[in-house]
């Protein structure tokens, strides 16, 4: 269902209508500023009617505390703090940039989305951590999958995050998060999500392939092994 691309705001609010049900606090309006780029205004402002719900992982710092680091400005952060994402407040589109914060000054890196299409790539991918209903498998082929009658990839460049070539499938009622595994002989590493179990009982059926199931939204704490 088209409902599950989302690839401008309008077809975000579908998307998150579906995934998280009618909105708890709508008509949110929140105060602009000719510093901050009105699409990630209105991603706040979606954000704030979901009271928050619509990110379980990674994080968007609070519009208050943006601020310019080597010429760019950072606006959303991986939760432990290994990746950080920024915009380029001088390019027309906001480009988004990226980078893994260490002592050692490190260059930001064009990550090839506009601001508009990163925010809705990044909240799509949260839905997935953070989905009721989740399948997880590491170190397997993932041809099947794109193969799969109905499976469509989401049109947005790949992420390097939570690894390098990280996509985005999904289908009529499920998502997919899909990357090379750590050793990329051994094939990829999938997480398949949906807001019950029951749709993702189909995934069952693929060959060779041994699922850990999770039902409940995962609360992923630097103790805990991701499934990712």
């Amino acid at each position: 269902m088209t409902s599950l691309a989302p690839t401008d705001n309008h077809g975000l609010l579908r998307f998150l209508r579906r995934w998280y049900g009618a909105p708890k606090s709508p008509n949110v309006r929140l105060e602009e500023s000719p510093e901050t780029p009105r699409e990630l205004v209105e991603w706040h402002e979606i954000f704030t009617q979901w009271d928050g719900v619509i990110t379980s992982h990674n994080y968007a710092i609070p519009l208050p505390e943006l601020a310019a680091e080597d010429g760019k400005i950072p606006f959303w952060v991986e939760n432990q703090g290994t990746w950080v994402w920024s915009f380029d407040p001088n390019s027309e589109d906001h480009s988004v940039y990226e980078r893994e914060p260490s002592d050692e000054l490190t260059p930001w890196k064009r990550t090839g989305e506009r601001l508009s299409e990163f925010l809705i790539h990044a909240t799509v991918l949260e839905a997935i951590l953070g989905a009721p209903a989740t399948k997880v498998a590491q170190g397997v082929q993932a041809d099947w999958l794109w193969s799969l009658e109905g499976s469509r990839e989401l049109p947005f460049p790949a992420w390097n995050w939570p690894a390098r070539d990280s996509r985005i499938l999904f289908g009529e009622n499920w998502l997919a998060l899909v990357h090379p595994s750590d050793d990329s002989d051994t094939g990829h590493d999938i997480t398949l999500a949906a807001i019950a179990p029951e749709y993702l009982t189909w995934a069952e059926n693929a060959p060779g392939i041994k699922w850990r199931s999770y039902s409940g939204v995962q609360d992923y704490t630097s103790d805990e092994p991701l499934p990712w």
